[in-house]
């Protein structure tokens, strides 16, 4: 009899365990199928269809400096979904981390998943943060397209959105911020920037009309000026150097950096002595410009830069025609107030009731609780 029992009681275990198994994959399925039901398809960057889910609550930055993005959409709150991110806003641009941590306390528990290179990224620690959406930029100092973390994270069913302020900003930053008001059931806030930028950009284009080569003033772009052991890093083709080309400037650099970013010599950038010479920075020893920089702090920190030796003899540091922008355009939506000061600098005559200054209060008043507050670009004549 316990025999009998004992075998009917095996064989109520094994039809039990197999009926887990058949519920486990049922769930599997209709949470599948739940799933696909909750998601919308969001186009990003690199022209890929991505499954977002319908709310997104819990966002990984691949690099911390993506941030100024999430302040043009959740306005009020830009930290409320940032569940972890790099280090590279307090390290590449402290005077912004400190402004945001002044103001946002909490800034400074978020956790990290690397330090400010792809290398450092750990697909580890972002899957341990559970996160709905990773952000990441197609180039820079996060994880790319062609990282093995996002293909990680991808079949790990966490959805992976590339964004692009950096290669070409100015297509990038419509389409990144498309796709970001989307993911994050912002469409309203990213269509209204994006009117926004596209009017002030066909303001540059509808006044300058067609240019040919000699109308176009020659420009050297000096990123991080000060800051390198050797001078002469700057931008091509893509990148900033796309901006220089809207404005009706010539980029000495276009036909010898390929990309968005290299280097020249300073042979190269004294023969071809650029009508306009312009310096990036945003922190010590280069120039002093962004969050909480007031002029005379941006103006002395641009004097000490052109005291070195090998830019000295350019015409335009003998003429006056030197000005200075914050780096982080460079990667920002808020790129439009670069290429504003970049027009008045390039084309001054044809621009003279153009004031990058409105535009910035505009951008402070309409779109940013965290406003832009400092001195973001310098003239040397100013």
């Amino acid at each position: 009899m316990s025999l009998l029992l004992s075998g009917r009681f095996t064989v109520s275990k094994l039809f039990l365990r197999q009926a887990c198994v058949r519920l486990g994959a049922l769930i599997v399925l209709l949470g599948m199928a739940v799933s696909t039901a909750w998601a919308r398809d969001v186009t990003d960057a690199l022209g890929r269809v991505v499954k977002v889910p319908d709310t997104v609550q819990r966002v990984v930055l691949g690099e911390g400096r993506l941030i100024s993005a999430f302040a043009l959409l959740d306005r009020d709150r830009p930290f409320q979904r940032i569940v972890g991110w790099q280090n590279d806003l307090r390290k590449l641009d402290p005077n912004t981390y400190a402004a945001y941590v002044a103001k946002f306390p909490q800034v400074k528990d978020i956790p990290l998943i690397g330090q400010a290179s792809e290398q450092s990224v750990s697909a580890e620690q972002i899957l341990a943060l559970k996160p709905d959406l990773a952000v990441f930029s197609i180039s820079g100092h996060g994880p790319t397209e062609h990282s093995p973390v996002a293909d990680v994270l991808e079949k790990a069913g966490i959805a992976v959105l590339f964004v692009d302020f950096r290669v070409n900003p100015l297509q990038g930053t419509r389409d990144s911020m498309t796709a970001l008001g989307q993911a994050l059931g912002r469409e309203a806030q990213a269509s209204a920037f994006v009117d926004f930028y596209n009017r002030h950009v066909e303001r540059i284009t509808r006044t300058l009309g067609t240019l040919d080569d000699s109308q176009r003033p020659s420009v050297f772009l000096e990123l991080l000026a000060g800051v390198w052991a050797n001078p002469g890093h700057t931008t091509g083709k893509g990148g900033m150097g796309e901006l220089i080309r809207l404005v009706g400037g010539r980029n000495i650099a276009a036909g010898v950096v390929p990309g968005a970013l290299g280097d020249i010599s300073v042979e190269y950038a004294l023969k071809a002595d650029p009508d306009v010479y312009i310096l990036s920075g945003n922190q010590q020893p280069g120039v002093m410009l962004g969050a909480g920089i007031d002029a005379q702090t941006a103006r002395t920190s641009l004097m000490q830069v052109l005291k070195r030796p090998q830019f000295a003899e350019l015409r335009a540091v003998r003429e006056g025609t030197v000005h200075a922008l914050w780096h982080d355009f460079y990667n920002s939506p808020y790129n439009i107030l670069a290429i504003e000061a970049l027009a008045k600098w390039v084309h001054p005559q044809k621009f003279t009731d153009l004031d990058p200054q409105l535009t910035l209060n505009e951008l402070n008043q309409e779109f940013l609780d965290t406003p832009l507050a400092g001195q973001y670009w310098i003239s040397e004549q100013q």
